[in-house]
């Protein structure tokens, strides 16, 4: 006998709750499908779970359509992308203050005005990003 499973997906096609069919009458499958789950094989299953890999996005499977298709691709949200910038200006931004830090204690004026003018650029090309992402 083939395993069937009841799925309730949402409305973008990902799998929300998933219970295996033989555990269920008739009549309770009948009032599930009703709230919006619908009866799959094992087969249809195993791509939801990533028993079929993560799909052509590396984000694994959706059902569309009835049936799986891969999974956009992940979009990072406005704070993720905040982070990620606030992450790599403070990186860059430790890099040139330990540069500008050796600059002055070898009393290397040029090197420290050349720093200088690199963490004004590093600041303004950070002040652009943030406001494109605020945007």
């Amino acid at each position: 006998m083939e395993t069937k499973y009841l799925c309730k997906f949402d409305a973008q096609g990902y799998r929300r709750a998933t219970y295996l069919s033989c555990e269920y009458t008739e009549e309770q499958k009948a009032d599930m499908i009703a709230k919006g789950f619908v009866e799959i094989d094992e087969d249809e299953w195993n791509y939801y779970v990533g028993n079929h890999g993560m799909g052509d996005n590396g984000t694994g499977y959706i059902r569309v359509d009835g049936k799986p298709v891969s999974a956009p691709p992940y979009t990072p949200t406005k704070d993720e992308k905040l982070a990620r910038l606030e992450s790599e200006y403070q990186q860059e931004k430790a890099k040139l203050e330990g540069y500008f830090n050796t600059a002055l204690l070898m009393n290397d004026t040029e090197t420290q005005e050349e720093l200088k003018a690199e963490m004004a650029e590093l600041a303004d090309w950070y002040a652009e990003e943030k406001k494109a992402i605020l945007d």
